[in-house]
């Protein structure tokens, strides 16, 4: 800093307004720009830890991914730690990614103690996350990818679920469908049943029956059983609504060993819109989730936290849209 101050002929206090840009430092534009030439001239680059220990911060934000995320078959994981990363870089910050056993609160714990982040970034949550639950009792800032119970801080963002299947209920209803069935996770997840509450309602607003045997519940292994037995049934539905794109897939590769047409003889859809629309055969039209309006909210909304402590904002519902590929 002291070279630059040289160079440029200003003290090393004009330096480090400028390149920290200090809010009202009344620094002339014509000793800014000088100033920039000769942190360019010199290839200067500030410590960064220096400036950290200065400021008491780490400038990383934690980001837990549980043990079921790193799941082949989770491209929600890779889509949304991608947005995530280049959006904290933005804000120059690193994300510090990790993951755990069955004691994910106990790993967040650690980090906390050992001051290893500024602050948290959750999500795959519960809406009485025990991660989301502990953080608030020790002070510490984060946003959540998912809603968080009332007495817990409101610095959420979420999809409505509901909607974005019955706008897919809506669209298959438009493309002359009535007969469709719902495929659900068997696993837990508040955004599991209200996507199915969604499904529910939207067909009983069409005036659409259905059958029991049509709402169905399965792991990815079971998936392709479970869709053998609808397709063979006296009457088979024609169009297939998933709560994922990964139950998708496999719908999908069930849907040809019955010895249909995906898009034709059977419309199947999903939610999630990752990656995997463009590896099916054809293109899966699904619910989009809007992944890089969602990291920058986080992001946003961790980084208020940090800097200006509880805002208690409430929480802010981002939309879906559907991508219509050849599968429906």
């Amino acid at each position: 800093m002291a070279d630059v101050a040289r160079l440029a002929g200003v003290s090393p206090t004009t330096v480090s307004f400028v390149i920290n840009e200090r809010p009202g430092s009344g620094i002339p534009e014509e000793t800014r720009l000088r100033v920039l030439a000769a942190v360019e001239d010199l290839g200067y680059q500030p410590n960064r830890q220096a400036r950290n220990l200065r400021l008491q911060r780490t400038r990383q934000l934690g980001y837990h991914v549980s043990g079921k995320q790193l799941d082949v078959y989770q491209v929600f994981t890779v889509s949304f730690v991608q947005p995530l990363l280049r959006e904290a870089d933005r804000h120059g910050y690193q994300l510090l990614v990790f993951t755990s056993g069955d004691d994910a609160t106990g790993r967040l714990r650690e980090l906390v103690a050992a001051h290893g982040v500024d602050g948290f970034v959750i999500n795959d949550s519960s809406i009485d996350d025990p991660r989301a639950r502990y953080l608030a009792g020790v002070g510490m800032p984060f946003a959540s990818f998912g809603r968080t119970e009332a007495d817990l801080p409101q610095s959420w963002v979420d999809v409505d679920n509901a909607v974005g299947v019955a706008s897919m209920v809506d669209y298959l209803v438009e493309k002359g469908h009535g007969d469709i069935a719902y495929i659900g996770a068997r696993q837990p997840g508040y955004w599991f049943h209200e996507r199915l509450e969604g499904f529910r309602t939207r067909m009983r607003h069409h005036g659409l029956s259905v059958p029991a045997s049509w709402v169905v519940h399965e792991t990815t292994e079971g998936v392709e059983a479970a869709v053998g037995r609808l397709l063979r049934g006296r009457r088979r539905p024609t169009a297939v609504v998933t709560a994922a794109d990964w139950l998708a897939v496999e719908v999908i590769r069930a849907v040809r060993l019955a010895g249909l047409r995906v898009g034709q003889d059977v419309a199947v859809t999903g939610f999630d819109g990752g990656p995997l629309q463009w590896l099916t055969d054809p293109p899966l039209t699904t619910v989009r989730l809007p992944f890089e309006r969602a990291a920058a909210a986080l992001v946003e909304r961790c980084l208020r936290e940090i800097d200006e402590g509880p805002t208690g904002e409430p929480g802010v519902y981002l939309p879906t849209d559907i991508i219509v590929g050849g599968s429906a």
